[in-house]
C-alpha cells in the first residue's frame, strides 16, 4: 500500500473484509505500507495489520515479497509510483484519477499494456450493486436507444473555514469528480464533443464545473459538480433517459435503483419502480447478508478488489466491468477536454483531442 490517508485505510479495510466474506484461493497478506510521514505510516501499519512500514515508496513498490501494489497517494504522486510498480511486474491498482492529465494517463496505460500486468483504476462506484444493475439493464437494451445522460456531484468540503480549504489536496474539481466522467463512459459510452465552464471561488484551481456533451445518435449528456455547494456532503446522482425507459440512482440512497419502463405505463402501471437492490440474484449480494440487509459505500471496494485480485491470480486483464488503465485514460481525456473548453471558451472534439494528447506523448517519448 502506497499512502496512509483515508482512502488507503478504506482499501486496507476492504482487503481485510474480503478474506472472510469472499475468500480467494490464496489468502491476502498485508506486507508493507509506505508514506512520507514516518510516524503516521508506522501507526497505519500497526492499526491495519501491515507487516512493516517504509518512508520511501520504492521500498514497497519494488519489493521482492510484494505481488500487488495499491497506489493511494495524492494524484501528483501517482505516475512515478505506478510506473515503477508496473516495471517491477506488480499487479497495480491505482486510486482515481490515473494521472494528472490525459498525457500522463496515456503513458501509464501504454506502459501497463506493454508489460502485460493486471492493472486497474479505482472507480469503485462501478461496484455498487445498484450501479452494476443499471449497467446490466442498459446493456440488455431495456431503456432503448439513449437520449440523455445526467451526472451530478455536489459537496461542500471546500466551502468552510480556511483550514478546511487546504486539507483536501490541490487537484481541481474536474479531477476530484472524475467519477462522473467514468460513469458517463461506463453507462452511456464515448462522447464525441463537449462544451464546458468552470469557476473558482476559494481555491487556486477550479471549484466547480458544468459540461454539455454530445453523444452518438444525437443523444446528449450533462455533467455538473461542485465542492462549494453548501449543505451537500456526497450528493451524486446519475440518470439515463432512453426511448423505452429511464433510470436514476443517488449515492445518498445507494441500495435503490429507480427504473421506469414505458411498457409499464401502457399496462396502467406507470411510474418509477423503486428497486431495493439487496436480493440474492442482484450483483454481488450473494456474498453478503439475507435479502433486505443493505450494503454501504465501503462494500464496493470489496467487490472491486475481489475482481482485481482474481484477475491478478489468473495473470489476465481485469473484467470488462472493472475500470482498466485504458478506461482511466478515457476518463482523463474527458476531464482534460472540460478544462480546455472552459479555458478557451469553445467546443472540443474528443477524438481529435485524444489524438493530440497521443501525439504529445509520442513527441515526449522521442525526446527521451
Amino acid at each position: 500500500m502506497l499512502g496512509y490517508g483515508w482512502i488507503a485505510r478504506a482499501h486496507a479495510h476492504a482487503l481485510l473484509t474480503l478474506d472472510h466474506i469472499a475468500p480467494l484461493p490464496r489468502r491476502i497478506e498485508l506486507r508493507a505500507v509506505a508514506g512520507r510521514n514516518a510516524a503516521r505510516t508506522v501507526s497505519f501499519a500497526a492499526e491495519l495489520g501491515f507487516s512493516r512500514s517504509a518512508s520511501r515508496w520504492e521500498e514497497v513498490a519494488e519489493a521482492d515479497d510484494v505481488d500487488v501494489v495499491a497506489v493511494a497517494t495524492p494524484v501528483e504522486a501517482h505516475a512515478e509510483a505506478v510506473a515503477a510498480a508496473i516495471r517491477a511486474g506488480k499487479a497495480t491498482l491505482c486510486e482515481k484519477p490515473l494521472g494528472l492529465d490525459a498525457v500522463e494517463s496515456d503513458e501509464l496505460a501504454a506502459l501497463a499494456a506493454a508489460a502485460g500486468v493486471t492493472a486497474a483504476v479505482g472507480f469503485n462506484y462501478r461496484y455498487i450493486p445498484a450501479v452494476t444493475l443499471a449497467r446490466e439493464l442498459v446493456e440488455a437494451g431495456r431503456l432503448g436507444p439513449l437520449r440523455h445522460f445526467r451526472g451530478l456531484y455536489l459537496q461542500d468540503f471546500k466551502a468552510g473555514s480556511a483550514q478546511s480549504r487546504t486539507t483536501h489536496g490541490g487537484a481541481s474539481a474536474v479531477l476530484d469528480y472524475i467519477h462522473l466522467a467514468d460513469m458517463l463512459l461506463y453507462l452511456a459510452g464515448e462522447p464525441e464533443a463537449l462544451q464546458a465552464q468552470t469557476a473558482r471561488f476559494v481555491s487556486d484551481t477550479d471549484d466547480q464545473f458544468a459540461a454539455v456533451l454530445e453523444l452518438r445518435d444525437g443523444a446528449t449528456a450533462t455533467l455538473e459538480a461542485s465542492r462549494v455547494a453548501l449543505g451537500w456532503k456526497g450528493r451524486e446522482r446519475i440518470e439515463l433517459n432512453g426511448s423505452d425507459g429511464s433510470l436514476w440512482w443517488d449515492l445518498e440512497d445507494p441500495n435503490r435503483l429507480h427504473v421506469y419502463l414505458a411498457g409499464d405505463e401502457r399496462e396502467r402501471l406507470g411510474g418509477f419502480r423503486d428497486v431495493l437492490v439487496t436480493n440474492p440474484d442482484h450483483p454481488f449480494i450473494d456474498r453478503w447478508w439475507p435479502p433486505g440487509h443493505v450494503l454501504g459505500w465501503e462494500h464496493a471496494l470489496v467487490h472491486q478488489w475481489r475482481d482485481f485480485l482474481t484477475a491478478a491470480l489468473d495473470g489476465r486483464p481485469v473484467p470488462a466491468r472493472q475500470a482498466s488503465f485504458e478506461d482511466g485514460r478515457r476518463a482523463a481525456v474527458v476531464a482534460d477536454a472540460i478544462v480546455l473548453s472552459a479555458r478557451e471558451g469553445r467546443r472540443v472534439e474528443l477524438d481529435l483531442f485524444a489524438r493530440q494528447a497521443r501525439s504529445r506523448l509520442e513527441e515526449t517519448a522521442s525526446l527521451r
